[in-house]
This record gives structure tokens, C-alpha cells and sequence, in this order.
């Protein structure tokens, strides 16, 4: 039996948890002020698929899902994002992350 390496945006990640990620990101890669195109474009698709997920409660994550929500274009940069993106998180955005675990526990 095969196993899958699960990364962390194979996670089901709440979409303030993304878009504090991808706007770090983009502030130091892409050294603006403001979100650029390319992910503002990337933020809007998560949220409208963050709206139109058929989550079912037993699913505590989108690996456990059968239905394909992204493209894989688009699937690799957020791959990418959160893997560039989830150990500056610890020291820039502690609380958040703190957030996030204590979110997980309980559920």
C-alpha cells in the first residue's frame, strides 16, 4: 500500500489563515505594499471555492475528499505559498498561529 505525504496545504486551512499567508508572501517576493495581481487573482479563487466546497461533517480535511477543487496550475502555488509561507508564520504572526491550533484541537 502506497502511502501519501500530506503537505500542509492538503490541509483543510481556514481562508484568514490563507490570506495572511499569501499576503506574506507577496509582500516579500513580490516587494509591494499592496497584493499584486497574480495573487489577489489567487485569493479570490480560494474564497470562491472556500464558498462553494461541498464539505460533508465528517470531513476534517480536503485530503479525505474525493471532488478535485483545484486546477493543478493552481494547486502547485498554493503548495508553494504555504510551504515558503508556514515557518516565517511562527515568528511574524505567532497569534495567528496560535489561532489556528487551538482551532484544530477542538475540532
Amino acid at each position: 500500500m502506497k502511502t501519501q505525504s500530506t503537505t500542509s496545504a492538503q490541509r483543510r486551512q481556514p481562508l484568514w489563515l490563507v490570506s495572511a499567508m499569501t499576503t506574506l508572501y507577496c509582500k516579500h517576493i513580490h516587494r509591494g505594499s499592496q497584493l499584486c495581481p497574480q495573487c489577489s487573482a489567487l485569493l479570490a479563487f480560494e474564497t470562491a471555492r472556500e464558498q462553494q466546497c461541498c464539505k460533508t461533517p465528517g470531513n476534517s480535511a480536503c485530503k479525505e475528499c474525493h471532488r478535485q477543487c483545484y486546477p493543478d496550475a493552481t494547486r502547485l502555488e498554493i503548495n508553494h505559498i504555504v510551504r515558503w509561507a508556514e515557518p516565517k508564520m511562527r515568528w511574524r504572526k505567532p497569534l495567528l498561529v496560535a489561532r489556528y491550533y487551538m482551532g484544530s484541537l477542538f475540532n
